[in-house]
């Protein structure tokens, strides 16, 4: 909540020493971007998304199937745990261990993989979106465009969030992915 603040108190001094400048040239047009709506609705934001879920199931189907070898494991040892020599059975008490153990550093690295594609498709989708939002504030003269997130209050006509997405899917389109 702080950061966001000094966030918002920087653009407003931004805006503040700039606006003498850009004030006399020109009239200050100021938009703003939902970037969550943005995610959740363009066809790249959902493509993406569809992409991780598929990933994130294929990582779980292999985690079940682990699991249950885990704990087919178990049971077979608590069946033979009283037909086992002292030696046998710690044996097995420790091979049992060792995959509980291998089987939460695979789940954690499972874990990391899709948060690191996550990031990795975000930041894809960030600079795609960076470019089209510069082409429309260019185009279109705004002075600055700005997210929702750091925004206290904004008037809803100053909205571009549906400008950006009918580009961005555009885009999109043309260039075939």
């Amino acid at each position: 909540m702080r950061k966001g603040l000094w966030m918002v108190g920087g653009i407003v001094l931004v805006l503040a020493l700039g606006a003498g400048k850009a004030w006399s040239a020109s009239q200050v047009k100021i938009g703003y971007i939902d970037l969550q709506r943005i995610i959740e609705v363009s066809d790249k934001g959902k493509e993406l998304r569809e992409r991780l879920f598929k990933l994130r199931q294929e990582k779980e189907r292999i985690l079940a199937a682990k699991q249950e070898e885990l704990n087919a494991m178990r049971k077979d040892f608590e069946q033979k745990a009283f037909t086992l020599s002292d030696r046998a059975r710690l044996d097995k008490q420790q091979e049992i261990r060792q995959k509980e153990l291998e089987f939460r550093n695979l789940s954690e690295a499972y874990r990391q993989e899709v948060l690191m594609e996550g990031r990795k498709l975000q930041a894809l989708m960030f600079r795609e979106l960076s470019d089209v939002v510069k082409r429309i504030g260019k185009r279109e003269g705004f002075t600055i465009i700005l997210d929702k997130d750091v925004i206290l209050y904004a008037d809803e006509a100053i909205n571009i969030t549906d400008k950006v997405i009918q580009e961005y899917n555009a885009q999109a389109r043309k260039s075939g992915s």
